[in-house]
């Protein structure tokens, strides 16, 4: 069966906010009912909140299950992070319109994810298109599925399709540019 998560994850953010705008979002969405105080054994990956009595607002429509399943919170990621889908990927040149990581072919995906490893050690995570030229930071990229690389996150464990405005509402609430990786392990 399996578990499934939907991330809003904040590509803007720096370090030096992201534990001050991630505890900002979580006490507003504690505020509007969409997800409880209490931190509990609710995610994978760490300690989260379990959806609050108006976690609906917050989906496309609700999912009588969700308050039963054992893995059903929110989980907010602070740090350095890699906010990933699942799913064959695909990295185009939002300058050219050219591929260059198509994940069926390894050779193109090797070489992008040095440049992952560079960005998740601590460098500048940039590369120039080799069809274009142009240099592009790992979020400029047009990513299929949908990456995104920052220190804030909110990862929803097993919820139904988070609403688009609701998630407009957390980008209004952060002031950044958000985008949305999904999958299911």
């Amino acid at each position: 069966m399996g578990d499934c998560f939907e991330t809003i994850a904040d590509v803007e953010a720096t370090p030096e906010e992201a534990d001050r705008l991630g505890a900002e979002v979580l006490w507003w969405l504690v505020e509007q009912g969409i997800v409880m105080a209490e931190q509990t054994d609710c995610t994978l990956g760490g300690k989260g909140h379990r959806p609050g009595p108006n976690y609906a607002a917050a989906t496309v429509e609700p999912w009588a299950g969700l308050h039963q399943l054992g893995t059903n919170g929110l989980r907010v990621v602070t740090g350095r992070t890699v906010f990933y889908s699942m799913g064959n990927v695909q990295v185009v040149c939002p300058r050219c319109g050219a591929v260059v990581v198509d994940d069926q072919d390894e050779d193109s995906w090797s070489e992008f994810s040095q440049v992952i490893k560079e960005w998740y050690a601590g460098g500048a995570g940039v590369r120039a298109c080799k069809h274009c030229g142009e240099p592009l930071g790992l979020n400029d990229w047009a990513w299929s599925p949908p990456f995104g690389f920052g220190y804030l996150g909110f990862e929803f464990w097993n919820w139904p399709r988070l609403d688009a405005d609701f998630v407009a509402a957390v980008s209004d609430r952060l002031g950044h540019r958000l985008v949305r990786p999904y999958g299911k392990i």
